[in-house]
């Protein structure tokens, strides 16, 4: 019965034993990776007149070889004063793009990624809003970050000056505003000196306070319409007349005061040209788009869809298009028939020497992208080199610990058969005494 006992202790402790091997051997150790981030630090957010602030993007923890950055603000309160040098800016749009030309061999880590100089020239609380996608060296988009800042102004610190530029005195053919204002949110788009149509709507407001000042101080501006709202559309116009009389610039906010304000959307859901990108990206409140064409290239197709099934579009333009702008209107008329608003889209056509220039650009850039993808394939077949390598060797592993299991197994047997042979012999001396 002792004997008994002891073989299973031994069996015991030699399985033990053996699993607890075995998961040593199989097991990979797996390393807790540090969370991926990008993170924003702004230096100030309050802020006075004529003061600059400035924000930086920053990665922690993050391979990047590739980002683009998006970055949207009131270009009449704020004036951007510097960035990274792959930047451009369209109107109140930062585009900011980059890519590692070496395949992925300087990936930005760890670092101030970018920084962005901003100076305040209206004091106005504002906000910035910011997005960006970020990729690692094989193309894969590790990030995709959206953040945004908000400006707080900072009444305190304003200083009472008004300062006239000297060019602004001798242009006195200027009839352009500066700055448009309401006292109530809701005016598309974001005013532009050079964007005279507006859209406002409203349920119960019977008039708008309206803002309205001149690039040239001296210039003349009549506002009218702004009062004593109807239901139905009411127009407010805003008339700019320059210093010698010899311009004049007129500015419309339609605004459209009504209780049914579905059937008052005359926003568009899509905007596109076949086969062609427009810029920017299109946003229903977004109302002017550029495009460019090739020299062969007569007309273009406009996919134009209203988010409302039961308004209607109208499409003027695209045909015979001449080299240089073309003006494509879209014109949206909601359902109650008087709400509309106004969509364009400014196509040039590139005569046959543009073209040529582009087309040569054009094969400069896929040089360097047909060099970037070859030292991409030349990282990948490295990379499954060295898989290929674990692999055969965690085969031979495999191999070692099937022969070490049946070599275990054999010893357990062997030390059974031991332990019962002595138990056996035992016996047989047992025996034999007694007789």
């Amino acid at each position: 019965m002792e004997g008994r006992k002891q073989l299973k202790k031994i069996i015991i402790f030699v399985m033990i034993l053996l699993i607890s091997i075995n998961i040593n051997i199989i097991t990979l150790a797996v390393e807790n990776k540090k969370q991926d981030s990008v993170y924003l630090n702004v230096s100030n957010t309050e802020i006075g007149n004529g003061e600059e602030f400035s924000f930086t993007i920053n990665l922690a923890n993050m391979d990047v070889a590739a980002f683009d950055i998006q970055i949207y603000f009131n270009n009449e309160l704020l004036e951007y004063v510097s960035g990274p040098e792959n930047t451009n800016v369209v109107g109140s749009k930062i585009i900011t793009v980059w890519y590692d030309e070496t395949g992925g061999k300087n990936t930005k880590q760890n670092c101030e990624l970018v920084k962005y100089v901003f100076k305040v020239k209206e004091i106005k609380s504002e906000y910035i809003a910011i997005q960006g996608e970020f990729y690692n060296a094989e193309g894969i988009q590790v990030q995709n970050f959206t953040d945004g800042i908000e400006i707080i102004a900072n009444e305190e610190t304003q200083t009472e000056k008004i300062e006239i530029s000297e060019e602004s005195e001798v242009i006195s053919n200027n009839s352009k505003l500066k700055s448009l204002r309401l006292n109530h949110e809701g005016m598309t788009p974001v005013f532009l000196p050079d964007i005279t149509e507006y859209y406002f709507l409203t349920e119960n407001l019977s008039g708008l306070e309206v803002t309205a000042i001149p690039e040239n101080t001296n210039a003349i501006v009549t506002i009218s319409g702004n009062s004593n709202f109807k239901e139905g559309l009411n127009m407010i116009v805003i008339e700019v007349t320059s210093p010698d009389k010899t311009s004049k610039t007129q500015y419309t906010i339609s605004v459209t005061k009504t209780k049914d304000l579905e059937k008052a959307n005359a926003n568009l859901e899509t905007l596109a040209i076949e086969n062609v990108m427009i810029n920017p990206e299109f946003v229903n409140d977004i109302y002017q788009y550029n495009a460019t064409v090739s020299n062969t290239v007569e007309n273009v197709n406009i996919l134009a869809i209203s988010e409302r099934q039961n308004a209607k579009v109208e499409v003027v333009g695209g045909k015979n298009l001449q080299y240089g702008n073309n003006v494509v209107n879209i014109q949206v008329i909601a359902e109650n028939g008087y709400t509309i608003k106004q969509y364009k889209v400014n196509v040039y056509r590139r005569n046959e020497e543009e073209q040529k220039i582009a087309n040569e650009e054009q094969q400069v850039n896929i040089q360097k992208l047909n060099a970037i993808l070859e030292e991409q394939e030349k990282k990948e077949e490295e990379q499954n080199s060295s898989k290929n390598s674990i692999i055969e060797n965690m085969k031979g592993n495999v191999w070692f610990d099937v022969i070490y299991i049946i070599f275990s197994i054999i010893i357990i047997v062997f030390v059974i058969y031991r332990i019962k042979k002595e138990k056996m012999d035992k016996n047989k001396k047992n025996q034999k005494k007694s007789k």
